[in-house]
This record gives structure tokens, C-alpha cells and sequence, in this order.
């Protein structure tokens, strides 16, 4: 990394754990939003895709690479068997494609499993993402909550959810209380998120929304 900064103009190098860099405020250093290009680690690939959507005012693009598992679970549709939460946020957060698959040999040391490309275009999601009206805090508990329970029907998956105070309805409407989280599109969470919770701005300055735990208040 010395050698590459030394040796290409413009080139910046910074030392930082990955899952800490404040993605926002370097799109502020370098005068705009960011284009994202890596090699994750397949072990903590998703806590780093989460920290991107936590930026995602900030990042035009990120073409990254990832374990084919996780790629076909950010691109899954409604009514599939990998359909889930990465499914719902990033499809909501971002126009997802994978784009081309890589075999354990092109990898050194040897993965024993298939790598994907995948593209995550947050500029052209940017309108959508301003439309959701929703804290993505509420939108992560609430799809969180439907999918730890993904073979109930969202009646009973949420009903934890309906005793709670802060909710602003006490049953779930009929359209949604016997169909299954795999069956629910991701513009139809933010729709139960703010029947629940409200419209609420986006908060425009927060950390690891995505990653807290259910009922966890997060830091800005």
C-alpha cells in the first residue's frame, strides 16, 4: 500500500478498519459521493454491505466481490426460498445486479465456495430511498422481526411487535396477516413500517441503523 501511494499520483491510502470509516464524511473530503470498488471478506461481508447502506447518500456506486450465497440473497425476489433481508434493504437502498460469477480459482489461497460481483447502484436508487418516510431503524426491527419467524405468517411473526406501546396499531390490516415474509415486496415492509411506527424523517446523520439489535437505541 506504501508503494502503490508513493508511486500513483492522487491516490490516498488510509489505514482504518473497514467497518469504521465514515464513509459520509470522506465523500465530504473528496468532494462528493464515492465509488466503491473491493474484494470483501467473506466473513464479514455483510456487516460492511450494511455500514455502506448506513452511507448510501454518500456512495454513487459499489462494485464489489462476495460469496455467491450472499450475492443471490441481495438480488433475490419475492416468493423464494433466499428472498430475506439483505433482499428487502438493498433493494430498497439500491438498484442490486449481479455481475458475473468467479470460481474459487481465481482466489488466492482457494475459497471452497463461488464468488460473485455484484453491483449496488445507490445514485439511481436515490429518489426511491427519499421517498421511504420511514426511520431505518423502525424498517431493519420490523423486517428483522418478520424474518427471524420466516415460515409464520406475518400475524403471528409481528405479534411481539403489536404489544408494544410505541406501535400505533393494534392489529395487523387483513392483507397482510396470512401471507409470509418471502411473500411481501420490499416497498410493502416500508408500507407496514410506517402503518407502525409512522412517517418519520430520515435521520440524516447515523451509524450501523442496520446492524443494532432489535429494541437497541443507535448512536449517531
Amino acid at each position: 500500500m506504501r508503494v502503490l501511494a508513493q508511486n500513483v499520483p492522487g491516490v490516498s491510502v488510509i489505514r482504518s478498519d473497514v467497518l469504521l470509516v465514515n464513509y459520509t464524511k470522506l465523500a465530504e473530503i473528496r468532494g462528493g459521493p464515492l465509488s466503491i470498488v473491493g474484494n470483501l471478506p467473506f466473513h464479514v461481508t455483510s456487516q460492511i454491505l450494511f455500514t455502506l447502506a448506513d452511507h448510501a447518500r454518500s456512495i454513487r456506486t459499489a462494485n464489489v466481490i462476495m460469496q455467491k450465497e450472499v450475492a443471490d440473497r441481495i438480488c433475490a425476489k419475492p416468493n423464494t426460498k433466499k428472498y430475506g433481508i439483505p433482499s428487502v434493504v438493498f433493494q430498497l437502498y439500491a438498484d442490486t445486479k449481479i455481475l458475473f460469477d468467479l470460481p474459487p480459482t481465481a482466489f488466492f489461497p482457494r475459497p471452497n465456495v463461488m464468488a460473485s460481483c455484484v453491483s449496488l447502484d445507490f445514485e439511481a436508487a436515490e429518489e426511491r430511498r427519499n421517498a421511504l418516510d420511514v426511520d431505518p431503524r423502525d424498517l431493519r426491527n420490523l423486517t428483522n422481526l418478520a424474518f427471524r419467524y420466516r415460515r409464520k405468517m406475518m400475524g403471528n411473526s409481528l405479534a411481539k411487535l403489536l404489544q408494544c406501546h410505541t406501535t400505533l396499531i393494534d392489529e395487523l390490516p387483513a392483507e397482510y396477516a396470512k401471507l409470509r415474509p418471502e411473500q411481501i415486496e420490499p416497498w410493502e415492509f416500508v408500507h407496514l413500517t410506517q402503518l407502525f411506527f409512522g412517517k418519520k424523517e430520515f435521520p440524516k446523520n447515523f451509524k450501523l441503523a442496520w446492524r443494532g439489535e432489535f429494541g437497541r437505541t443507535v448512536r449517531d
